[in-house]
C-alpha cells in the first residue's frame, strides 16, 4: 500500500513508483495515494479511503477534496484518458504510471470539478514536487494547459464530437473534435464520453431508447444523492423533514412516502435524528423491494442476503416490528452491521444468522415471505460503486447468474404454499433480472410471477429490478418439476 510522506521522509520503490510516508500534506496527495492503492489492488475505493483516513488527519475541506478527486478519477477514467491522450504524442505505455495518475488528477479538476483552471494546473504541478518528481512539472504543466485550451464557454446540448457530458444532464463544448461521432460510432461515443467499458456501452446502446440511454449514462457519472427513509415506528416524516431544514439542511420530501431527499451529503451522524434512530439512509429504488414484499405483523420472514441490513430494517418497520425476521449473511462482520443498525433504530424483531457460502444449513422454514436481494453486477448503481463498471465482464456476469438462480431456487423452497418471494437486484442486465426469474419459474411450476418492477437509473432513483413470486396453495404433485 502507498504511504503518504513529507519532504523529510520520501522514497521511491524498486519499480519506480512513488512510496510515501506520513503525514498527508493536502487532499490531492491523499487522493494520489488512494488512486495508487486502487490501481495496484482489487479493493473498493471507499474501503481504501476509510483505511487511510483512519490513520491520518486531514481537514474536512481536504478530505472532501480527496474524496471528490479519487472517486471522480475512477468514475471518469476512460474519458480522462481520451482527453489526455489527445494532448500528447507519445502512447500511454510510454508514460510512467504514477505520472499518468497525476495527469488524471489534474485533468479531472479541469474538466469536472469546481476548481478554477489556474488552481487545477498549479496544484497538480505542485503535486509533482511533493511526490519528489520535479522533472515531471514541465510536462504536466504543458499537458494540462493544452487541456485548458480545449474548453469553451459555448453551449452544448447533446452528443457530438465536440460535446462532453459533465453532470446532471449538462454538456460542455470543446474546441476540437476529440470524441467519436455519435451518428456513426454511437456505442464508442457513449463509452468514451460517459466513461463506460465497451461491454456495458454495447449492451445499453443496443437495447435502450435514446431517453433511457441518456438518463442511465448521466446517472453513472453524477455524484450519488442521499435519501433518508424515516423510521415509521418512531417518527413522523414531516416532523423529521422540518428538523433537518431547521438544522440548515437542503432537504425535501421524496417520491415515496417517508423518504427525504438531501441536496448535499454531510456527515450523517451529525444530523438530527440519527442517534435517536429516526431514519436510515436508503435509495428509493431499494425501498421498493420491501414495499413489494409487504410484510405483515405476525409473519415469519426470511431475508436471505441481508447485510448491511437496509432492507431488513425496512421490513421490520413495515411490519410494525411485530414479525419474526431471520436475517442471513455469510460474513460475521456484515451481520454485526445489521445488529448495530437494528439497535440504533430500536428494532427487536430481527434475528441475524450466519450461513455458509455454499448455501447449506439455511433456516428450515417454511416462511410466510422471503426477500432475496442477490449479489449482482451493480450496473444500476454505477454512480455509487465507481469500481463496478471496470469489473463488469461477460464471464463474471454468467457466474453471477448461476449464483442468483441458486439463491432464488433456495428462497422458493423455503416459502410456504400461498407464500411470496421477492427477488431483487440493483442491475440493469436482463440475464440477471427477468432471465433468472423465468428460469426458476420453468423449474418450479407451483410459482407464478405476480408483478415486476424495473427501475431505470436516474428515473428518478437508482437502477434496480424486483419481482414478486407467489407460491400456489396446492402442490403440483402430478407433474414432475424440471431441474436446472
Amino acid at each position: 500500500m502507498s504511504e503518504v510522506w513529507n519532504k523529510s521522509a520520501r522514497t521511491t520503490s524498486a519499480e519506480g513508483s512513488v512510496s510515501v510516508r506520513v503525514p498527508y500534506e493536502n487532499g490531492r496527495i491523499f487522493a494520489f495515494a488512494v488512486l495508487q492503492e486502487f490501481d495496484q489492488s482489487d479493493r473498493f475505493i471507499q474501503d481504501i479511503m476509510a483505511d487511510l483516513d483512519a490513520r491520518h488527519s486531514l481537514s474536512s475541506a481536504d478530505r472532501s477534496l480527496a474524496l471528490d478527486v479519487a472517486v471522480g478519477v475512477v468514475r471518469r477514467s476512460r474519458t480522462l484518458d481520451v482527453v489526455i491522450q489527445s494532448r500528447i504524442t507519445r502512447p500511454r505505455h510510454k508514460v510512467e504510471p504514477d505520472l499518468w495518475r497525476v495527469l488524471r488528477i489534474g485533468a479531472y479538476q479541469l474538466l469536472f470539478s469546481r476548481t478554477p483552471d489556474h488552481a487545477a494546473v498549479d496544484s497538480t504541478v505542485d503535486l509533482c514536487r511533493l511526490l519528489d518528481h520535479p522533472r515531471w512539472t514541465g510536462f504536466v504543466n504543458g499537458v494540462l494547459r493544452g487541456i485548458g485550451r480545449l474548453l469553451t464557454d459555448a453551449p452544448a446540448t447533446g452528443p457530438a464530437v465536440t460535446s462532453l457530458p459533465t453532470s446532471h444532464g449538462q454538456w460542455r463544448s470543446l474546441n476540437e473534435a476529440i470524441l467519436p461521432d455519435p451518428r456513426t460510432q454511437r456505442m464508442q461515443y457513449y463509452a468514451d464520453a460517459f466513461s463506460l467499458p465497451q461491454t456495458i456501452a454495447q449492451r445499453w446502446t443496443s437495447r435502450l431508447s435514446e431517453a433511457e440511454l441518456t438518463s442511465a449514462c448521466f446517472h453513472t457519472i453524477d455524484p450519488p444523492g442521499t435519501t433518508l427513509r424515516v423510521n415509521s415506528m418512531r417518527a413522523d416524516p414531516n416532523a423529521v423533514l422540518q428538523s433537518l431544514i431547521d438544522a440548515g439542511c437542503k432537504a425535501s420530501a421524496g417520491k415515496i412516502f417517508g423518504s427525504i431527499q438531501l441536496e448535499q451529503s454531510p456527515r450523517l451522524e451529525t444530523l438530527p435524528g440519527y442517534a435517536d434512530g429516526l431514519w436510515s439512509v436508503q435509495d428509493e429504488a431499494a425501498m421498493s423491494a420491501s414495499l413489494l414484499l409487504a410484510p405483515q405483523p405476525g409473519e415469519s420472514i426470511l431475508d436471505l442476503c441481508a447485510a448491511p441490513g437496509g432492507k431488513t430494517t425496512h421490513l421490520a418497520e413495515l411490519s410494525g416490528d411485530k414479525a419474526t425476521i431471520v436475517a442471513c449473511d455469510v460474513t460475521h462482520g456484515r451481520l454485526q452491521r445489521i445488529r448495530e443498525n437494528s439497535a440504533r433504530l430500536q428494532l427487536t424483531s430481527i434475528q441475524p444468522m450466519e450461513v455458509p457460502k455454499d448455501g447449506r444449513d439455511l433456516p428450515a422454514g417454511p416462511f410466510d415471505a422471503v426477500l432475496v436481494d442477490v449479489p449482482c453486477s451493480n450496473s444500476g448503481v454505477l454512480n455509487r460503486r465507481p469500481e463496478a463498471r471496470w469489473r463488469f465482464d461477460q464471464n463474471g456476469l454468467e457466474e453471477l447468474v448461476v449464483l442468483q438462480t441458486r439463491l432464488l431456487l433456495q428462497a422458493c423452497e423455503l416459502v410456504r404454499p400461498g407464500g411470496r418471494v421477492v427477488y431483487s437486484t440493483c442491475s440493469m442486465e436482463p440475464e440477471e433480472n427477468r432471465g433468472v426469474v423465468d428460469a426458476v419459474l420453468m423449474a418450479l411450476r407451483d410459482f407464478r410471477l405476480d408483478r415486476e418492477r424495473q427501475h431505470h437509473p436516474g428515473q428518478p432513483a437508482d437502477g434496480a429490478y424486483q419481482a414478486l413470486l407467489i407460491r400456489s396453495v396446492r402442490s403440483f404433485v402430478d407433474e414432475p418439476q424440471n431441474q436446472l
